[in-house]
């Protein structure tokens, strides 16, 4: 039986490894970004989701991406696109999965309260978790970052791996979540409303930029450190979550705070 309770939990800490910020990062962006809901906007979410907070569902699409019938979502977290360019049926390009999904369910809740509760209900999660998704800078160009190996502490893992949580987990295991987002949630109302401009499109070009400058902080020969990245690429961390909170605000904002 201990043997059985063993496996269990080495394939629980084994997933939670290929979660996208994982789920403390996942929740320190809907932390962020229920801070800046209007009351009007979290009461009609908070109807749709049995009551509860968006954090409570910030990882459900990770938790469920494999199992059916979402696992039809399972392509949507990252782009594997990038090496091929995705088209339609006429071979019109077609942007990243997380993008487009954002994109359609947006425009799909114009006008949500004719839409049934169920619809709604899983919508809200979706775009609480792919917001946060599209901000990870291993989530875009993926095919570049995937076969890349870095050794941290005397142990090779994965480049997108060590940015699923690991650089916030080193830097900042002290703080919960709440706390964490507390601290991110410093920019000004003018900094926010800048922030907060723009489309999905241009968001996911801002974060192909900062994937590009976080690959190119790492020591030549992959052994990670706190000197030598930690330290500087945490700083591209707290900016991409800080922002991805602020956004998904917006984009929960201009659908329920009607």
């Amino acid at each position: 039986m201990k043997r059985v309770i063993f496996a269990l939990l080495f394939a629980l800490i084994a997933a939670s490894s290929a979660v996208a910020w994982d789920s403390r990062g996942h929740s320190t962006v809907a932390y962020l970004a229920e801070r800046h809901l209007t009351p009007r906007a979290k009461a009609n979410i908070e109807r749709y989701i049995n009551g509860k907070s968006i954090v409570y569902y910030a990882s459900w699409m990770d938790y469920n991406r494999t199992d059916p019938p979402f696992d039809v979502t399972n392509d949507w977290h990252v782009d594997y696109w990038t090496d091929k360019q995705r088209t339609d049926s006429e071979g019109n390009p077609q942007p990243p999965l997380s993008v487009s999904q954002i994109k359609r369910i947006v425009a799909e809740m114009g006008d949500f309260r004719t839409m049934p509760d169920s619809l709604v209900n899983i919508n809200i999660k979706y775009l609480v978790h792919l917001v946060g998704d599209m901000h990870c800078p291993v989530h875009i160009d993926f095919p570049r970052f995937r076969p890349v190996r870095v050794t941290v502490d005397g142990k090779t893992t994965k480049y997108h791996a060590m940015w699923d949580g690991m650089i916030v987990s080193k830097k900042h295991k002290e703080l919960s979540a709440m706390q964490f987002a507390r601290e991110l949630d410093k920019f000004s109302t003018e900094q926010i409303a800048t922030t907060q401009q723009g489309t999905p499109d241009d968001w996911y070009a801002e974060t192909v930029r900062e994937a590009d400058k976080a690959f190119k902080l790492l020591p030549e020969d992959k052994i990670v450190t706190y000197d030598n990245y930690f330290n500087k690429a945490i700083e591209i961390v707290e900016e991409r979550l800080t922002v991805a909170g602020y956004r998904l605000a917006v984009i929960l904002n201009s659908i329920f705070d009607k």
